[in-house]
């Protein structure tokens, strides 16, 4: 009861001492923000501490994170401006955090100020944005290059091993798919953009769903026809559907087998997951090959509606932004999941409310969707 008592005034006693700071500092006259909140994409919870009196913060975010939304409240007759924009109060705006390539490779600090005036006066209050950096990450990846006899596609990947690699233990193993943007860039990129291949590596590392991960790189000759399905030339009015495979998804499903034959894969529990590009040929491999996959996450894409039924009994869990200006859920969401319902097979979706994937866009619903750990936990719950 003492020890209560004790712990009841110190909790009073701060309320006190931070109800005289704050009052202190409005005395000065010196306009103030009633609120201040920074929050990302990835839907943690996690802001800032804001206390109206404390004009300097920092903020942590992952290594994908591209943009924060800062929110800011006054008393009437305050302006509030974020990085020297006015908003208003209660109103939020999206502050771009730079994705060029060289910030991957080093702790990015973007500060960003947000200020009040009033009567002629200004308080400004900065919020310090320290991205990750993740290269420890990526340097336990293996680049790597495999000429595809079947079709004579040079595919450049990236391939994870545990640094603890037990050639007498079975590892379940995770096929990442990458977008379209990445088919250009280097084969770094399949790991630095975003945390597709990596978190599962990161988990792994801290003896969480131990694995091996294969992620293969498109690198194509033609980036406005070519890609893992013929997606692009539908596009382009070149191809009938978004769906069919093209040579470069044989070449990564042929370097897929030959990793699993060369390392101690468990064959009950390979999974694979693929976003926007990556999403749809995450589809159609599965509907070509429904007998080796123990469980598919697709995000930002859709599946031929006339050949879902190759996907019966599959876990699967499907993930999309309701405002994706990239691919429209009317256009390949909806009628995936409207084929799935209508032929009675199971899934699991998250369809991510207006609003709530930002940075850069709608369309990156792939940042929260592997940040989320019951997402992966459940990937690995997954058996053939």
């Amino acid at each position: 009861m003492k020890k209560l008592k004790k712990l009841v005034a110190l909790v009073m006693t701060a309320a006190f001492l931070l109800g005289m700071t704050q009052t202190a500092f409005a005395d000065t006259g010196a306009p103030i923000l009633t609120g201040l909140s920074v929050l990302t994409a990835v839907q943690d919870g996690k802001n800032i501490s804001f206390v109206p009196s404390v004009t300097d913060y920092t903020y942590n975010v992952q290594s994908d994170c591209y943009g924060v939304k800062v929110t800011a409240m006054a008393p009437e007759g305050t302006v509030i401006a974020v990085n020297g924009e006015e908003i208003e109060s209660g109103k939020s705006k999206i502050v771009a955090i730079d994705g060029s390539y060289p910030n991957y490779d080093i702790v990015l600090e973007t500060p960003i100020t947000v200020t009040a005036s009033k009567n002629g006066m200004t308080t400004t209050y900065t919020v310090n944005v320290v991205r990750d950096c993740d290269t420890a990450v990526y340097n336990l990846f293996t680049p790597g290059e495999y000429v595809d006899a079947a079709t004579g596609v040079v595919m450049p990947y990236e391939l994870y091993v545990p640094t603890n690699y037990d050639p007498n233990k079975k590892y379940p193993i995770v096929f990442a798919l990458h977008g379209s943007g990445q088919r250009t860039q280097s084969v770094d990129m399949v790991l630095k953009r975003y945390q597709m291949a990596t978190v599962w590596a990161k988990d792994s590392e801290a003896g969480k769903n131990e694995c091996i991960v294969l992620a293969p790189q498109c690198k194509v000759a033609d980036a406005n026809i070519e890609n893992w399905t013929t997606l692009m030339a539908y596009r382009a009015g070149q191809a009938e559907n978004a769906f069919a495979p093209m040579k470069y998804l044989d070449a990564a499903y042929n370097l897929l087998l030959k990793v699993m034959d060369e390392y101690s894969v468990d064959r009950s529990r390979v999974y694979m997951t693929g976003l926007s590009a990556g999403g749809f040929a995450t589809y159609t491999l599965a509907i070509e090959h429904p007998e080796v996959f123990a469980a598919i996450a697709p995000d930002a894409a859709g599946a031929d509606p006339a050949k879902v039924e190759a996907l019966r009994g599959m876990p699967m869990w499907i993930f999309q932004a309701a405002d994706d200006p990239t691919v429209k859920i009317v256009e390949y969401y909806n009628p995936t999941v409207e084929a799935l319902k209508a032929a009675g097979i199971y899934y699991k979706s998250t369809l991510y409310a207006p609003g709530t994937v930002f940075g850069t866009s709608a369309h990156f619903s792939w940042v929260p969707m592997y940040a989320n750990q019951e997402f992966r936990d459940w990937m690995f719950a997954q058996h053939k």
